[in-house]
């Protein structure tokens, strides 16, 4: 009962029980050369036994809250703490209006959380001067917003942290490619495709549900592009990024082959060893020790 009437009290917030502990995260990180700050969103699925009050998940049938967090970890996957924490439901007569939803402002949308996390890394970065701070996130949060806020910041003086994201939409360059039509232009991804070979690496692949564990051989590739705005947003400035391809050769060809295009701010950033085993979602990434990259 002492728990329940404690979770009920007006008096206690989530921020305030993190407080302590994200200060003490803060202190952690700054004993580090280099901190990933790594965000992920994750279920809390209540469907069997919902609480008063809870709405939705993906549909109208399940119930429960999303959690999406701030971890800080050390390059060797040491946790050095939770920087914060963020819950969000949907309002049952919100879901199935994505479409609706994509002209709103970014401000207005769920995927602001990794616009704001992105911020948070920011935020610590000028905590821990004497750390280098880098963002890393899944395919979710291949936001343009992160891309030209990190521009932007680059270019003022003071601590920001780098950004290390998995693309999941492949955008377009600033060279029209007129043999596709006469609006297209070439693709980020054939354009770091056709770039030299900078490394291979061997890596521990885990067993997921859809494959089994085992040894992959990956190609690496690396190459500075100029990236043209979404169409429907050309009022944003062309942002510079340096986009990573990781391709998986002699893979088993049952649609688990390694293929990841990965966009970051850092000129290098390196992962774990040449073995490392990357883990399934946010965190995996891996880009070669190769200076050149």
């Amino acid at each position: 009962m002492a728990a329940y009437r404690f979770f009920d009290n007006a008096g206690v917030s989530p921020e305030e029980l993190l407080s302590p502990h994200r200060e003490a995260t803060v202190r952690r990180m700054r004993e580090q050369p280099t901190a990933l700050v790594v965000q992920d969103t994750t279920e809390l699925d209540f469907t069997a036994h919902p609480p008063q009050g809870v709405r939705c998940l993906n549909r109208e049938t399940r119930f429960g809250l999303y959690q999406h967090a701030q971890l800080a970890v050390t390059p060797d996957k040491l946790p050095l703490g939770v920087l914060a924490t963020e819950n969000f439901d949907r309002a049952a007569e919100s879901l199935g209006q994505t479409d609706q939803r994509s002209t709103l402002p970014i401000e207005d949308k769920e995927s602001f959380r990794w616009l704001k996390g992105y911020r948070l890394a920011c935020e610590a970065a000028a905590q821990c001067p004497g750390t280098r701070i880098v963002s890393v996130a899944d395919r979710e949060a291949d936001l343009y917003d992160i891309y030209v806020e990190a521009q932007e910041a680059a270019a003022r003086p003071g601590p920001r942290a780098d950004y290390l994201i998995r693309v999941r939409t492949d955008r377009s360059t600033l060279e029209p490619d007129p043999d596709t039509g006469a609006a297209a232009y070439h693709k980020v991804r054939d354009e770091v495709r056709r770039s030299p070979l900078r490394s291979t690496q061997t890596i521990e692949l885990a067993a997921t549900p859809k494959r089994t564990s085992r040894t992959a051989t990956v190609e690496i590739r690396s190459l500075t592009v100029q990236i043209k705005p979404p169409h429907a947003r050309s009022r944003l400035p062309v942002v510079t990024a340096n986009v990573v391809l990781i391709e998986e050769v002699g893979g088993p060809g049952d649609g688990t082959d390694v293929c990841w295009l990965l966009s970051r701010r850092a000129k290098r950033v390196w992962l774990g060893g040449p073995a490392y085993t990357p883990p399934r979602k946010a965190c995996a990434s891996m880009i070669a020790p190769d200076a050149s990259l």
